[in-house]
């Protein structure tokens, strides 16, 4: 099972890789206009979002937009098995972290208030199951919110797949965003 989900890691991480800037940018500008009609994101007071790496969908600029009156959260990496979430308060406050991934300068936020977290991912599944990088960062934080806080997977249409041959302590998401569709996954939430 671990090397069907190794490869899953590769062949998908290899298409990511060969799109353009401009498609990037596209794509990404296409799921956030769909983020922002959903309504438990239209409603949410506080939303964790990412910094986007190795060419994932960038959220920066909708989130920089929805800064104006919402509190955004972004995650930062405390040690070799744990993130947390850290309040956005503009790319000024935030520093490269140890994956060189951009993370905000703070105290750390309190998970139990955020409603939304905008899920990242490599893979995902039908079933909301995902596959990151292989560290776990997620799977370990998001067990630590609320219980209804929504989790969103946010990812391009090339990236959902049939199966991620979950093990039992991945967590799945509730629904899944990308620049083709939305697809609620995860029904027991609604």
């Amino acid at each position: 099972m671990q090397e069907k989900r190794d490869e899953l890691r590769r062949i998908i991480s290899e298409k990511r890789k060969s799109l353009t800037p401009e498609e990037v940018e596209g794509l990404s500008r296409r799921i956030c206009e769909k983020l922002g009609q959903i309504d438990k994101i239209a409603h949410a007071r506080v939303i964790m979002g990412f910094s986007s790496i190795r060419n994932e969908v960038n959220l920066m600029p909708w989130l920089e937009t929805l800064r104006r009156e919402k509190i955004i959260v972004l995650p930062r990496v405390i040690d070799e098995e744990n993130m947390e979430a850290i309040e956005y308060r503009g790319r000024e406050y935030t520093k490269s972290g140890p994956f060189g991934i951009v993370e905000p300068v703070g105290e750390p936020f309190d998970p139990q208030k955020i409603d939304v977290v905008l899920v990242p991912g490599l893979v995902f599944d039908v079933k909301g199951y995902r596959l990151g990088y292989g560290r776990g960062y997620y799977d370990r934080f998001l067990p630590r919110l609320r219980k209804d806080a929504f989790l969103c997977g946010v990812c391009y249409d090339f990236q959902v797949v049939e199966t991620v041959y979950p093990h039992a302590a991945d967590f799945p998401v509730h629904w899944i965003v990308t620049d083709k569709s939305e697809v609620a996954v995860n029904w027991n939430y609604f």
